[in-house]
């Protein structure tokens, strides 16, 4: 009889080697390995043996349904072939495990046959979950941005599947609400082993390398978790951060209008403040920012970065301390509003220059002359 023709060609590849050099009962086991890792990917569980089978094909509700379930006779089929699997595993496979034997090439044919035909009744099963649904859930308009609601549906993901999940979100991220995409990547990614975690930013690290366009590092920026960005590779985050700093040097607000008129994507940059590489340098153009004449400028980082800066350091950086003195002096009610109010440090933590500069403060008169870039 020639095996190859009568089995599925996964499984004909499982076993080749030690069959062809007439390694009977090994090639028996390597057909129980194949079977094995079937089970578990089929139904996303862990396991080995009768827990394996039971977690698969156990249940009410069976993570691998070898039909609808509908009838006596197909509810039959499912609880028959669970329990042939796990006496096969018992009568067969254990043995074979645990002492030697020596299966004739005839007796290895017939094991290996019939594991073939339930290899073919799993193949056309329908597992119970599925990662192209999950993804459809997941980017449902009616998703709740919520972390409790992100925690249901994470449960529902098979500790094999996660990396593939990802990998189905990810490709879609460009059609993801910004807030969706956040919260459920918080709850998602914190799921994930640490092995799982790296294999993720490899992916990431590999996007914004090349990514020409702002819509994935402002995705990324914004919606992964802040404590990842030190483990995407240092080119990239170098890169990202670079075109953040350039972005931010070009932001403007227009606080009259609520409109942003430049650098939108440096508007997303505070959420990993935290973990950048190029603290100093952002540090830097904030300042600047601050020290500008328009107030524009100045608006764009109190509306969108100074509430995060105390990430960048537990005390007030002098740069930052000296613009925000030179502003005040100036009497610019705007920077002392936002000292008074928002302050990401506390005012007995200010330096002594910034306090006396705070407590002296006199309003500056309306000026007529400051015009920011009326578009005509």
């Amino acid at each position: 009889m020639n095996l190859q023709t009568r089995l599925p060609t996964a499984l004909w590849e499982a076993i080749r080697s030690n069959y062809e050099q007439r390694n009977f009962t090994a090639s028996v086991l390597d057909a129980f390995y194949y079977l094995s890792e079937l089970l578990r990917n089929k139904s996303g569980t862990e396991g080995d043996g009768a827990t394996l089978i039971g977690q698969a094909l156990g249940g009410s509700t069976p993570k691998i349904k070898l039909n609808r379930l509908q009838t006596e006779s197909e509810q039959n089929v499912q609880k028959g072939t669970e329990q042939m699997l796990r006496g096969l595993y018992q009568s067969i496979r254990n043995p074979r495990s645990h002492d030697k034997y020596a299966d004739t090439e005839e007796e290895a044919q017939s094991i290996i046959s019939f594991i073939g035909y339930i290899v073919r009744q799993l193949d056309q099963a329908k597992a119970q979950f599925s990662r192209d649904d999950f993804v459809n859930r997941v980017l449902d308009p009616d998703f709740v941005p919520k972390d409790r609601y992100a925690e249901l549906l994470v449960e529902e993901v098979p500790a094999r599947a996660r990396l593939d999940v990802f990998l189905g979100i990810y490709r879609e991220i460009e059609h993801w609400k910004p807030e969706n995409l956040r919260v459920f990547l918080k709850v998602f990614l914190a799921s994930m082993t640490d092995d799982e975690a790296s294999q993720v930013c490899q992916i990431v690290t590999h996007d914004l390398e090349i990514s020409e366009t702002e819509d994935t590092i402002r995705l990324v920026v914004g919606s992964f978790p802040s404590a990842l960005w030190p483990r995407i590779g240092e080119a990239a985050r170098l890169r990202v951060e670079t075109k953040l700093i350039r972005s931010i040097r070009e932001g403007r607000y227009d606080d009259k209008n609520s409109r942003c008129r430049a650098g939108g994507l440096g508007t997303w940059s505070g959420r990993i403040f935290e973990s950048l590489t190029l603290k100093q340098e952002m540090i830097a153009t904030i300042a600047q920012k601050i020290r500008s004449q328009s107030a524009e400028e100045r608006g764009y980082v109190f509306k969108f970065l100074f509430h995060f800066a105390s990430n960048l350091s537990t005390s007030m950086p002098e740069w930052i301390a000296s613009a925000l003195s030179s502003r005040l002096k100036a009497g610019d009610i705007q920077v002392h509003t936002e000292l008074d109010f928002l302050s990401p440090w506390k005012k007995d933590e200010w330096p002594e220059a910034l306090k006396e500069a705070f407590a002296a403060f006199q309003e500056a008169e309306p000026s007529t002359d400051e015009i920011d870039d009326i578009p005509f």
